[in-house]
């Protein structure tokens, strides 16, 4: 299992940015410019409706349909 560490998130320009312990780098053996994978926890409140958004079961979303015919 991953490691599990608090971050604080921080503004840089217009964009925000976390901010990962010196410690954590060194043991991963991260450099910058590196691309690293990370997940965020989904409070048990808003759970149920990011799933199904993630899942396209959006009760507002509009239903799908084609920019352009297929070319068949």
């Amino acid at each position: 299992m991953s490691p599990v560490f608090s971050g604080k998130v921080r503004r840089v320009g217009n964009s925000m940015a976390v901010i990962i312990p010196k410690e954590l780098l060194e043991e991963s053996g991260a450099r910058e410019g590196d691309t690293i994978k990370f997940s965020l926890a989904i409070p048990k409140s808003m759970r149920e409706r990011k799933l199904e958004s993630i899942a396209g079961l959006d009760r507002k979303a509009r239903p799908f349909s084609r920019e352009k015919p297929d070319r068949f």
